[in-house]
């Protein structure tokens, strides 16, 4: 998995190598470069933070990077809309911004590339959106975390039209949404929309992880026909489950659902295949067909999984609807929480199944009541054991798995580890793996090889402060090392009599909290000063001390008495007490030049201080200076 993040770094990389390559460290520089830039051409964003950055990319084959991935950080109310084809976005974090009811990213263009992208604690609607209007749109090595607001959004949404989309959702990870589960909206994922149950989206989502998601009781929400998940592992979601709410012919397999409340509820469509998955420790239900009227079961088909510890499968046998053309074959049921079914319609047909434990119904023939042998392998999951009475046990009979056009996706002749099975049916094993494990059962996705590759890097760093003033510096989480790109929130906290300046050292900016991703060894300075209490707007210069030119567009020269101190602070605040500049200044020639062309037109008070002991220099007292 790392290796298969790295060549897509090295691909965009060799991307940005083409034609022109446009360097930025602002919004104003990134309009200009999109103004010259070309089909091929590169915008590289510098390393940095930047706030209230929107950008609306309509290049064709333009390429939208990061100086180093993962040391770009937008918040604020910044954004990104993508309106053509064929554009590359990589190697950005959006970090505690608000956008109130926008989208963080939403994009309309085809062949596009979205990768190695950091969402985390924004307040928005959905955090990436992929309009109708594309197709092959490929979102990879992105992690999408915890959104603060609990609207009625979901996170990732593709949209469907008339024709099929091909999008591809890979390696990304989606954590820490709260909520209260139910139909509270914030699924992680979802495919389609109610009206668009009917069109074909052929969307496939594989090698993902999703992880402490509650914000909804679907994680995938499937609401279009013809999707493919595969290779997934859900874990630790307490509220949730993958749910086939709507559409037709959706191919569930080779996924681990561990510890959450469910694993795989359908709820409505025909011909959906779920195999050679793993489910174990479900709270709830480990796979729920639904009674439903509004578009009722029919043809379900449930193979060669393994299902252990957890609670029961649901068939689905209570209402005027039940599911129709059910088949369960060859599937491990073992040592479950209560009983293994509950609710039967009485027409499933089952097929080469093994049980371990209180079957909860009538047994039928094609359930056999004996012990699967699972042995517990060294990453902590069940597989067949020599001797198991599984191996070579599968029984035919069953419909076969159908092809999608323009999809390619496995018809058992693997088994959940990418084993060969055997081609004939009766020398397959029941469940979800094959004997002998050439690789022990395991999730292909992990915390560590989901999400983008800057937050799985093996490099540490540490972080350090110091004080200038007096106050004091803090920071969250605390830890004695840090991982590449890792998100940190930093406090100052002025001492009595003080307030917070600015922050220095290997850190620059006023925000406090400050929010920063870790790049290098850091050692940050929290600067604190003494307050002025502004004087009545009548006061001009006062002392030895000349100010001129007084007003000033730019520069203003501030002219001092012979025998001043040689390094002087220099504090200038608005009429409020806000300050708006300040810094520690070498005297040159009895003379300092200070650049104010930054501030706003306003009236503002300058202060100075003796850069060695913070005493106040007399003969400059409070100057006035009109900002034009």
């Amino acid at each position: 998995m790392r290796i298969a993040a790295f060549l897509v770094i090295l691909l965009v990389a060799e991307v940005t190598l083409a034609q022109t390559r446009y360097n930025v460290s602002s919004l104003s520089e990134f309009k200009s470069a999109l103004s010259e830039a070309v089909n091929g051409d590169s915008v590289v964003w510098r390393s940095g933070r930047y706030e209230d950055v929107f950008m609306d990319i309509n290049v064709e084959g333009l390429v939208v990077t990061a100086e180093s991935y993962g040391a770009v950080i937008f918040t604020g109310e910044s954004k990104v809309e993508i309106d053509a084809d064929k554009v590359v976005l990589s190697g950005f974090q959006f970090v505690g911004g608000d956008i109130g009811t926008d989208n963080v990213i939403r994009n309309w263009g085809s062949d596009v590339l979205i990768t190695q992208i950091n969402i985390l604690g924004y307040t928005s609607f959905k955090y990436l959106i992929v309009d109708e209007d594309s197709r092959r749109t490929t979102i990879s090595h992105c992690n999408f975390e915890s959104r603060i607001n609990l609207a009625d959004q979901n996170i990732l949404s593709i949209l469907v039209d008339n024709e099929p989309g091909y999008h591809k959702i890979q390696h990304c990870s989606f954590r820490n949404f709260r909520g209260s589960g139910g139909d509270m909206g914030v699924e992680p994922i979802r495919i389609g929309v109610s009206s668009q149950a009917h069109l074909d989206s052929r969307t496939i989502v594989e090698y993902c992880y999703f992880e402490n998601c509650d914000g909804d009781g679907e994680l995938i929400s499937n609401k279009a026909a013809q999707n493919v998940f595969r290779y997934n592992t859900f874990e630790n979601n307490t509220k949730g489950e993958l749910v086939l709410r709507h559409g037709d012919e959706a191919i569930v397999y080779g996924n681990f659902f561990l510890n959450n409340m469910g694993g795989v509820r359908v709820r409505e469509g025909q011909n959906h295949f779920i195999y050679n998955n793993y489910f174990s420790g479900l709270t709830s239900r480990a796979i729920y067909l639904q009674n439903e009227s509004s578009d009722p079961l029919d043809s379900i088909h449930v193979y060669f999984n393994t299902i252990v510890d957890s609670e029961e499968v649901k068939l689905g046998g209570s209402g005027s609807y039940p599911p129709q053309h059910v088949v369960f074959a060859n599937n491990i049921f073992s040592n479950p929480k209560g009983v293994i079914f509950d609710d039967p319609t009485g027409t499933e047909q089952w097929l080469g199944n093994l049980s371990s434990g209180s079957l909860g119904i009538d047994r039928p023939s094609g359930i056999s009541d004996l012990d699967p042998k699972l042995i517990e392998n060294d990453e902590g999951f069940f597989q067949l054991d020599s001797g198991s009475p599984a191996i070579d046990a599968a029984v035919s009979g069953f419909p076969p798995i159908p092809m999608i056009d323009g999809l390619e996706f496995d018809d058992l002749k693997l088994d959940i580890m990418k084993q060969t099975r055997p081609d004939e049916i009766d020398q397959k094993d029941v469940g979800a793996s094959e004997f002998p494990h050439t690789v022990g059962v395991q999730p292909y996705a992990t915390t560590s090889n989901t999400g983008p590759a800057y937050s799985n890097d093996e490099s540490i760093f540490s972080l350090s402060s110091s004080v200038v003033g007096e106050g004091s510096v803090a920071w969250s989480p605390v830890k004695d090392t840090y991982r590449l790109g890792e998100i940190i929130t930093l406090t100052a906290t002025p001492a009595d009599g003080y307030q917070f300046s600015k922050w220095a050292g290997d850190l620059d900016g006023t925000d406090n909290p400050m929010m920063i991703s870790i790049t290098e060894d850091m050692n940050v300075i929290a600067e604190f000063a003494l307050p002025v209490t502004p004087p009545p707007l009548g006061t001009g210069s006062r002392g030895a001390i000349e100010i001129f030119p007084n007003p000033t567009s730019d520069l203003v020269r501030l002219v001092l008495p012979s025998g001043s101190p040689p390094q002087l602070s220099l504090l200038v605040y608005d009429v409020e007490g806000k300050i708006r500049l300040s810094g520690q200044m070498t005297v040159v020639q009895d003379y300092l030049e200070v650049d104010v062309s930054m501030l706003p037109a306003a009236i503002y008070f300058l202060t100075l201080r003796n850069a060695r002991n913070g005493e106040v220099v007399e003969e400059a007292g409070i100057l006035r200076l009109i900002k034009n």
